[in-house]
């Protein structure tokens, strides 16, 4: 009986982490991406196990993005379906062929994780994930930052540390993609995606989910491990253990296999020139600006706590947007489009839909001059630069002692 349970456990296993896989897109520059041609099929199937069998009445988003509620209800129908399909398959497989094959599946999840981990940790090395905080979150207090943006924040700012863990991922993807140090790469990956997971769960990031996924995934490689463990940590081993030689053929094949990986996961670095966000160009007019006169109607106004007209700061983000922060240090969106030759920002609300256009004097460095129409107010404001390189969270600073 115990052996018919592992069995139908194996083949659950397996049916799940194919299905999950193949049910979203995850784009890559040279490996196929499954997921872009079936992940429409996998969200007709969540919507109708949504309002059918789970009975959810209020509306959801039925793309499979990360924590999406369309994303869990999508893992567990095909749960459901991988254990009938398990069961109905032990039925027919009483000698248990699959298990000669189960090998290979545990590679293709050891080279599975060995992608995810490389280009994890490559985004960090090159600090493409935890970028350095945009001008506007240096001027938000800790405590009207939302958590995921804090701890975001907080690993930006240090270009060590990212680097430091993005190392860690990229050694553990290497040693899984060889047998002989699988189960030291499987150890170590628990230990960092645990991590991760924990990370994800404490400070709201939405990719919990997928991040629990990719541990089951390790569970799945420490399982055949588990007496080895158990023996090293608890017990004596004096087992010697030998390897076969492998086939030329299959090392060739590996050896391209990885060298495809490799070059997959750099070729965004590569194709950017871009091997460290920190240092790379920021967009026209990219900073922090600090409103010095402020002009309403024709009228200067003072820099009074009370006035929700003033604008104490101006932040112009990366991303093409324009953020407003009040003299209450409330922030206030705008997309952004900046004409450089008619030297013109064109501001949109999309709370409202509404547009508002300036005009822009740059007189040097330091100054910047903005004058147009904000609903039905004409502005005009004399801002000057702040260097955020001053900043005491951007300072590059290390001490060995605290004298």
């Amino acid at each position: 009986m115990k052996t018919i349970l592992t069995n139908i456990a194996a083949k659950t296993a397996f049916i799940f982490v194919l299905l999950f896989i193949g049910s979203f897109s995850f784009p890559h520059y040279f490996l196929p991406d499954v997921g872009a041609y079936t992940h429409s099929f996998f969200e007709t199937i969540t919507a109708w196990f949504a309002r059918n069998i789970l009975q959810v009445q209020q509306p959801f988003t039925a793309e499979l993005i990360s924590d999406s509620t369309a994303f869990y209800i999508n893992a567990l129908w095909i749960l459901c379906c991988s254990m009938i399909v398990a069961i109905v398959w032990q039925l027919f497989d009483k000698n248990n062929h699959f298990i000669k094959y189960y090998g290979w599946f545990l590679v293709f999840v050891r080279y599975y994780l060995a992608i995810q981990l490389l280009a994890y940790g490559l985004n960090k090395v090159f600090k493409w994930q935890f970028y350095l905080p945009e001008p506007n979150i240096l001027f938000t207090t800790v405590g009207n930052t939302y958590k995921d943006i804090l701890y975001w924040s907080s690993m930006g700012a240090s270009r060590t540390y990212s680097i430091f863990t993005g190392v860690l991922e990229v050694l553990v993807a290497a040693l899984l993609l060889f047998k002989r140090t699988t189960l030291l790469g499987a150890c170590l990956a628990f230990g960092i995606l645990l991590n991760v997971l924990f990370i994800n769960l404490s400070f709201d990031i939405s990719v919990k989910l997928y991040s629990l996924f990719l541990l089951l995934l390790v569970a799945l490689l420490l399982l055949p491990y588990t007496k080895k463990l158990f023996q090293f940590f608890f017990a004596s081993n004096n087992q010697n253990t030998t390897t076969k030689p492998r086939k030329k053929y299959l090392l060739i094949i590996k050896w391209l296999v990885i060298f495809v990986i490799v070059i997959d996961a750099m070729a965004v670095y590569i194709q950017t020139n871009n091997f460290n966000d920190d240092a790379a160009p920021r967009p026209f007019l990219h900073g922090a600006y600090e409103a010095q006169i402020f002009v309403l109607n024709g009228d200067t106004l003072l820099p009074l706590t009370t006035d929700t007209h003033y604008w104490r700061r101006m932040f112009i983000h990366r991303r093409g947007y324009l953020i407003v922060q009040h003299m209450n240090d409330e922030m206030q969106d705008f997309e952004l489009t900046i004409d450089s030759t008619k030297h013109s920002f064109t501001l949109l609300n999309t709370t409202d839909s509404s547009t508002h256009f300036f005009n822009y004097k740059k007189t040097s460095d330091s100054t910047l001059y903005l004058n147009g129409k904000l609903y039905n107010d004409s502005i005009k404001i004399h801002f000057n630069t702040i260097d955020l390189k001053k900043l005491p969270l951007l300072q590059n600073e290390f001490s060995w002692t605290i004298d």
